[in-house]
């Protein structure tokens, strides 16, 4: 097989439906056109009618006496109803009702009774059919390159792209601009596009990659990797290989449509969810989603069950899914999949499937999905009830009764589990019977809550192992597998169970317990146990499940030592970048004050207007005393600053500061454990501070998590969930098992022992959520080597973001300028749109910015998408002319096309080195200005526009970028309230130009100006040169779209502007442009003198407020008056 004969569509097209034709009793068909298939109801009645005739001959011909020459299209019309009103599926699954003939089956499912032949026949009788080239417009000529149909009901589309000429990307946004449910323009129905009614799924396929789709109705649809994951563990499928017979995307073809793979994803995968989900702008909506499996759920699903067939009960299988992978529906699937396996005799294969978990989602996520994939009442019990209805009587009553009762899934927690497997092994009525039990181990923490056979086991593997496991710190996969132990070493393991054990990160232990004997041998000779099946962590990142959060581990030492690699603060480069240390440098690395201040100011700058103002974070610490601390310590931090104190800040900017935090911890604490002896000194190191903050923790006071959350009966995780709360201060508990979607930063102040731990602590950064694309870990004590090899035992690709030398980001971004993508008006224009968005984010909170602010990168993202559209075009036709010299035997013309195809793949290549390398300054920028305030605000706005950009070159929706935190990215203030004036402060300035009128006269004024200006400089300096020094520097502030926003905004204070920093960068990048001229020795004092700052700051301020500049001709006068001095 040569992939050069498949360089185009046509080809790709053809070689698939070939090889499903081949398919052995696979009972597919192929139509080369789209001949017999009627757009109008997006069916291909003609194998509908042959399926009915085959099956239900008896119905046809009732059909045909009562109806006539009608019955076909009153047949179809009722077969479009039950699409209309219930679905594709659910039309397939359960047919539809036709008066006067009961039941129209539409598909037959294998039989999972094998004693019931009409079942057999109607599952035998399906006719699988794909169909090239079809034409699926209402009116309109576009057509989609196969679709596939069960009985002339479509389930599938595709687009085919061949690498050679296109990408899969380019399939996807063929789908995504193209492929629409309702024309836009005439607003007709595409009815194969339609979601539900439609199609259930759309692949975009190459021979390297296939992507999936069940909704083509958003504005961007969303498609989803449907790869094998290649073998050292990343995304996508392993590449070919010389001597390969088959395409890396041929399991799709081989394998996912083989007859019984086909038709048993449709009747027994597929499901719609329903949630109600949050989006970027804080609405809950209800959505609706149409679940497709993904690669690596059917495959263990299939895999699973095909080896309980082959080699029956009683073997134990342990399924190592990344954080991200979709457990829940996976083990969703598991368990009806187990529930259907039958006997010969037509016996269930499994009295009851039992599922232990912690879990409410997933509690409730099986009783929705199973639902749908069986109509049986009754079916699952869940013991204890579930969130919406509590049982009465004792959980052990209640198990046991189901088990008896041969309850098909039975979902228990932890500490009813080992009931369940006493009364297997004990009960006498249970004898003979055969049990799956499916353990979601999650590794969530129980707190001390495990019941007493579990805690007896705990005890047991801890003397074994000699090694101390304490009972407040196990997780569920401790205890279960202390349990097993037990039961294990006393000789009462059940032979008549298989186990079913799901982790991301399995301990030593899980793995002996529950893996199978690998092809690896020990240092005794001894096979090592490995997963029966793995979806790696680096996979579930590449393809977007989860985020990378090493990118965004930030270890103490590696940020305290970047000072040594840093120009002084009083020096500038030849970049005129100011690069100072920020707050790294003056913190003492076991104090807690001081990390309290660290995290407010690092939340503040970083965190808090990420997702709209609803980012998270989490404060780990090593002890509940810990915890105390850090909750009076930040507290005071917060009070100490009043643009940080959320009861002094306007309520609309109330979002970019953290608020109280709430506390997380179990049992209790006496205060007199959080208090240490130096704290006495602590307002003498930490001069903000009036008084000892931790003076105020009660000696013989009980803290618990109850009297220090002000929270009602809320939990701890519904209240953290609510827009007001934004940190979360932890000890033990919550760094396992807690999914919080929001986190977006975590602050460790705790050592970390084992690598399961650090694995599990960090990950809690990593779920998803619309707009989520960076995280932060600050890491005040761990070692960064150990925690990277920790991640490499789970995740093959892990590595820790590096700080590059500074001047990397200057250099990346001249190489970016240089590209010819965007031109310096494009950057102004766009500068412009986000200056505008600024004041209609903060005024209004409005999210109507959000489109104008992404079309503001349009002009660029165009200019390169029609480069790429052009170099494709070329590549095709040069590579057309190269085919043609080769049959002609035209050596001069195939030579000149191969130089020609070198070109441009070069100039490809190009433009998507451009697309990493935006992505790679964004990244670089978040990671290094964190430590170094780089004091270029352009750097900071190009980071936005690159960020939306590379988005934008993406396909990605609008929806799921978190623009607000772009927008404010440069609007670092928390307006202040007016707070109730001190009798001894002085007047604010306010000068004022000829004309103007103050609190006080001209002459006042002019007085008030000069006095600032000898506070400025010192007395020896002329009040005319100062005023004009003033003057400049105002222009030059002003001339910053940013800081005038912020100073001409009514709802920010100038303490809090001045408090900022980015008023104190741009002045001082003034005093830089300023020291080539007259000014040089002045602008010399404001860089080197930091006495100078603040009473420069409060001027420039004023100046810039009013638009107003010292009126020169007045100051001229006065001073020659000899007035300018009291």
């Amino acid at each position: 097989m040569n992939k050069d004969d498949l360089h185009k569509e046509t080809h790709f097209e053809a070689y698939i439906t070939r090889k499903l034709a081949m398919l052995a009793a696979s009972g597919w068909q192929v139509s080369n056109d789209n001949t017999g298939f009627d757009p109008n109801s997006a069916l291909y009645m003609q194998d509908f009618i042959a399926y009915q005739e085959a099956i239900a001959p008896d119905k046809i011909e009732k059909m045909k006496k009562n109806m006539g020459a009608n019955w076909q299209k009153n047949l179809e019309l009722s077969l479009v109803r039950s699409l209309e009103n219930y679905g594709t599926v659910m039309t397939l699954r359960e047919g539809f009702q036709m008066a006067g003939y009961q039941t129209i089956t539409c598909s037959g499912h294998y039989p999972d009774d094998p004693r019931l032949p009409k079942l057999r026949e109607n599952y035998d009788k399906n006719i699988l059919r794909v169909m090239r080239q079809v034409y699926y417009q209402t009116a309109g000529r576009k057509s989609l390159d196969l679709v596939f149909f069960i009985n002339g009901i479509p389930v599938a589309t595709a687009e085919v792209k061949t690498e050679l000429t296109q990408k899969v990307q380019d399939a996807i946004v063929e789908y995504q601009n193209e492929r629409k449910p309702i024309e836009p323009g005439t607003n007709r129905k595409n009815y194969l596009l339609m979601y539900k009614r439609g199609a259930v799924v759309h692949f975009a396929i190459s021979e390297d990659e296939i992507w999936m789709c069940t909704d083509l109705s958003p504005k961007q649809p969303k498609f989803l990797p449907f790869n094998k994951g290649t073998k050292d563990g990343h995304a996508g499928n392993p590449p070919m290989q010389e001597g390969d017979t088959e395409y890396p995307t041929g399991y799709l073809w081989n394998d996912i449509c083989r007859k019984d793979s086909w038709l048993r994803i449709f009747h027994n995968f597929v499901f719609e969810e329903v949630e109600k989900k949050e989006d970027l702008t804080g609405r809950i909506r209800e959505v609706r989603t149409q679940i497709f499996p993904r690669f690596h759920q059917w495959d263990s699903v299939t895999r699973c069950i095909d080896d309980v067939k082959q080699n029956g009960v009683g073997q134990r299988y342990l399924i190592e899914h990344s954080p991200g992978a979709g457990k829940t529906e996976t083990i969703t699937w598991l368990s009806h999949e187990l529930m259907r396996l039958m006997e010969p005799n037509g016996e269930r294969k499994f009295s009851s499937v039992i599922v232990v978990t912690d879990r409410v989602s997933l509690d409730t996520n099986i009783k929705a999905t199973i639902k749908q994939l069986k109509k049986t009442v009754g079916l699952i019990e869940m013991i204890g009830g579930d969130e919406t209805e509590k049982k009465q009587g004792s959980k052990n009553t209640q198990l046991a009764k189901a088990l008896h009762d041969k309850r098909e899934i039975i979902v228990v927690t932890i500490q009813t589990f080992p009931f369940a497997m006493e009364a297997i092994g004990n009960d006498p009525s249970l004898h003979g019977a055969n049990f799956a039990v499916l353990i979601d181990e999650a590794h969530s923490s129980q707190e001390g809550q495990f019941s007493g056979k579990m805690k007896a086991a705990l005890k047991y593997a801890s003397k074994k192992s000699k090694v101390k496991t304490s009972e407040e710190d196990a997780t569920n996969e401790e205890a279960i597998n202390a349990f097993f132990l037990q039961m294990q070493e006393s000789k009462v393991m059940p032979d008549n169970v298989s186990f079913f054990a799901f982790t991301a990160t399995p301990k030593a232990d899980t793995m002996t317990l529950f893996g199978r004997p690998g092809t690896k041998l020990d240092k005794d000779g001894n096979p090592i146990p490995e997963s029966f099946h793995k979806y790696p962590m680096r996979q579930a990142i590449e393809e977007g499940y989860i985020l990378d959060v090493l990118l965004g581990y930030m270890p103490y030492r590696t940020a305290y030592r970047l000072k040594e690699d840093v120009v002084p603060e009083n020096v500038v480069d030849e970049r005129a970048a100011i690069r100072t240390i920020a707050h790294w440098q003056s913190m003492h690395p076991t104090n807690v004050m001081s990390k309290a201040e660290f995290i407010v100011e690092h939340f503040v700058k970083n965190v808090a207007k990420l997702l709209d103002g609803q980012a998270k974070a989490m404060v780990v610490t090593f002890s509940r005393a810990s915890v105390i601390r850090y909750k009076y310590a930040i507290d005071a931090y917060l009070k100490a600053h009043p643009q940080y104190d959320k009861d002094k800040i306007e309520k609309q900017l109330q979002f970019t500061v953290p608020g109280e935090p709430l506390v997380a911890f179990s049992r209790k604490v006496k205060g007199e454990d959080a208090i240490m002896p130096e704290d006495t000194h602590i307002v003498d190191e930490f001069t903000y501070l009036k008084e000892n903050p931790f003076a105020y923790i009660k000696r013989d006071f009980e803290y618990t998590e109850d009297n220090m959350n002000n929270i009602g009966y809320q939990k701890i995780e519904t209240a953290f969930d609510k827009p007001e709360s934004r940190m979360l201060i932890v000890a033990n508990k919550f760094q396992t098992g807690f999914n919080q979607k929001k986190l977006c930063a975590m602050y460790i102040d705790k050592p970390i022992a084992n690598d399961i731990e650090i694995v599990q602590t960090y990950s809690r950064l990593n779920r998803t959520f619309p707009g989520k694309d960076r995280v932060f870990i600050v890491d005040f004590v761990n070692d960064p080597d150990k925690v990277v090899k920790a991640f490499q035992h789970y995740d093959k690709g892990a590595k820790m973001e590096k700080a590059q030398d500074l001047n990397f980001i200057y250099d990346l971004k001249r190489t970016l300028d240089d590209a010819g993508i965007y031109t310096a008006s494009d950057f102004e224009s766009y500068k412009k749109v986000k200056y505008r968005s600024m004041t209609d984010v903060d005024e209004t909170r409005r999210d109507s910015y959000r489109t104008k602010i992404y079309a503001a990168v349009s002009v660029p993202a165009d200019r390169w998408n029609s480069a790429l559209r052009a170099q494709q075009n070329a590549y095709n036709m040069w590579l057309s002319v190269r085919d043609k010299a080769k049959q002609t035997g035209d050596n001069d013309a195939e030579q000149q096309a191969e130089t020609q195809l070198k070109n441009i793949q070069d100039e490809l290549d190009k433009l998507m080195d451009f697309r990493k390398k935006l992505k790679k300054y964004c990244t670089a920028y978040d990671y290094i200005s964190q430590i170094v305030d780089l004091g270029d605000p352009d750097l900071e706005v190009f980071r936005s526009f690159a960020k939306l950009l590379s988005k934008k070159l993406d396909g990605i929706s609008v929806d799921e970028i978190d623009i607000s935190s772009l927008v404010l990215s440069d609007y670092k203030i928390a307006a202040v309230t007016t707070p109730v004036p001190d009798p001894n402060d002085e007047p604010t300035l306010k000068p004022m130009t000829a004309g103007g009128k103050g609190h006080s006269n001209r002459k006042e004024s002019l007085r008030a100006i000069v006095a600032r200006i000898n506070e400025i400089w010192g007395s020896e300096v002329s009040p005319v040169t100062g005023a004009r020094t003033i003057n400049a520097i105002a222009d030059y502030v002003a001339a910053d779209d940013v800081a005038r926003v912020q100073i001409q905004n009514t709802t920010n204070s100038k303490e809090a502007i001045i408090a900022d920093g980015r008023m104190e960068s741009i002045i001082r990048l003034a005093a830089i442009a300023l020291k080539n001229n007259e000014f040089g020795d002045l602008a010399d004092r404001i860089i080197n003198d930091p006495q100078a700052w603040y009473p420069l700051a409060e001027i420039i301020y004023d100046l810039v407020d009013k638009n107003k500049r010292i009126d020169m001709p007045d100051l001229m006068k006065l001073m020659s008056e000899g007035n300018g001095k009291d």
